[in-house]
């Protein structure tokens, strides 16, 4: 009898010992993500950083002086500390973008094939995808701060990384950006349907995202000419023949239905919040001025044909008047035009790269002295055609904007960095962090602090600060990076930034 009831007893204990383990069981996740899931998160996540306007993540919008706050205006003078834009910046790319595409790239390689109807070839086109992504996602890191943690980064056996140097880094990007376009066959499809909602829908989505890749590569070689022309020319000369061509547009494609909604119409719409509206600095320089502003960016004779698709005139005007607001300034919402309500959809596409831009890339790199076929003329007029055509306006409507002296190539500006400057900061509308890569590049148009800037930036931030936790939390390695590239401060130019007007 002892003996029976020992056994029970013990039955019992392991019994309700296993009971016990099965609360910590979470039955609502998922046991096993793919790889697929982990790659559409990873860059859901990655273009909302892109296109965030939240005064605590994002505020390129505002520092390049096409938005300007109604109440909180502190980030438009330069305010990213009490926000906590770098931290917030930090975390999202290292923790929710570049570590789950490495985990998707993980589980791609070893889950099985058998059963999915996906062949090997498809599957090495997948993961090209995901390293394409990558490579963009860690550019926007050293565009954004410089030197930082990059090797070692996502191990997290190591949690104080050292802070790699940002030109190496580049390199090393660019250098992968071009064997993850090896490994793209482009008649073979990539993600499955569902997962890529960037270029899953054009039916030549491998095709595209190799267009993609060289538009990338075209830009990052550009970014390098002030500190290496003869690299630069190396890798701008082999990209410039595979890059976007006319109508093609990299767009990333929402839902109307919560959380998977375009992210500005979150912050513009969904949040109830008469945050922004849109500066006197653009609507300016889109419209005839007399007099002229002082700091005019741009006098025309000849109203922009985008201004009515950028911007609405202000609510009740008779008749109706387009107004900007005053950068680093308190606005009245109602007193100033707001962007136009036909952005902010919550299923509207947002740009992530298109053919405009690849053609004001190749105008740059022709000035440059770089062979990629073509004018600086042809392809800036390629790219003002195709910008006003893509928000709605007419070809006819192009022709007439671009046969205006003041936006005429041949007689625009003195200094062709200015022609093309100009143009891109007008054409790249919604864009932040585009607007602010092609601004550190080129230096136009002239961008000037509002007056109570904050924090002594004196002149428009080249660089965000390195997230404040680091000072503690890896306090070796952040004094040696701050030290290395000048101090770490908005205004200390990038290893790709030489001149700070």
């Amino acid at each position: 009898m002892k003996k029976i009831l020992i056994i029970i007893s013990v039955f019992l204990a392991l019994s309700g010992c296993t009971k016990l383990e099965d609360l910590n069981v979470n039955v609502k996740d998922f046991a096993v993500v793919s790889g697929e899931s982990l790659y559409n998160g990873a860059t859901l996540q990655f273009i909302n950083q892109l296109s965030n306007q939240n005064v605590n993540s994002n505020v390129t919008l505002m520092w390049m002086q096409h938005l300007a706050n109604t109440t909180y205006y502190d980030e438009s003078r330069y305010d990213m500390t009490s926000r906590g834009i770098p931290v917030f910046t930090s975390n999202t790319m290292y923790r929710l973008v570049l570590k789950n595409y490495m985990e998707a790239a993980r589980v791609l390689q070893t889950q099985p094939l058998a059963g999915t109807g996906i062949s090997e070839t498809q599957r090495d086109n997948q993961l090209a995808i995901v390293e394409i992504m990558t490579v963009f996602a860690w550019s926007y890191v050293v565009e954004n701060f410089g030197d930082m943690p990059y090797s070692q980064a996502l191990d997290h056996n190591i949690p104080s990384p050292v802070y790699d140097d940002g030109l190496t880094i580049y390199k090393d990007l660019i250098s992968r950006l071009s064997a993850a376009m090896d490994k793209l066959t482009l008649t073979e499809a990539g993600m499955p349907p569902g997962y890529d909602n960037i270029f899953g829908d054009t039916g030549d989505e491998a095709a595209m995202w190799y267009k993609f890749a060289n538009t990338l590569k075209l830009r990052m070689g550009l970014m390098l000419y002030d500190i290496d022309n003869n690299y630069s020319k190396t890798v701008v000369e082999a990209a410039a023949p595979h890059i976007f061509t006319e109508g093609d547009v990299m767009s990333m494609h929402y839902l109307t239905a919560s959380p998977n909604q375009n992210q500005q119409y979150v912050d513009f719409v969904a949040s109830g919040r008469d945050d922004y509206v849109v500066t006197s600095n653009i609507i300016d320089a889109m419209q005839p001025t007399n007099p002229a502003p002082e700091h005019s960016i741009l006098s025309v004779t000849v109203t922009d044909p985008r201004l009515k698709f950028y911007a609405i005139p202000v609510v009740g005007s008779v008749p109706p008047v387009y107004y900007g607001g005053a950068q680093g300034s308190a606005n009245g919402y109602p007193s100033f035009s707001h962007v136009n309500p036909i952005n902010l959809t919550a299923d509207r596409p947002w740009v992530i790269m298109d053919y405009t831009e690849a053609e004001f890339l190749l105008a740059e790199a022709i000035e440059r002295g770089f062979s990629v076929g073509g004018t600086a003329e042809e392809h800036y007029n390629n790219a003002v055609r195709s910008s006003i055509v893509f928000w709605g306006g007419t070809a006819a409507e192009a022709e007439s904007y671009l046969a205006q002296p003041s936006v005429a190539y041949s007689t625009a500006f003195s200094d062709w960095k200015q022609k093309i400057g100009t143009q891109a900061w007008l054409a790249y509308w919604l864009r932040g962090n585009t607007l602010w890569n092609s601004y550190r590049r080129l230096d136009y148009p002239r961008l000037y602090a509002p007056p109570e800037y904050l924090l002594e930036i004196n002149k428009v931030p080249v660089r965000l600060f390195y997230p404040v936790a680091e000072q503690t939390l890896n306090a070796d390695n952040y004094e040696a990076a701050s030290a290395k590239i000048g101090g770490d401060s908005a205004l200390t130019p990038l290893f790709f930034d030489k001149e700070i007007y």
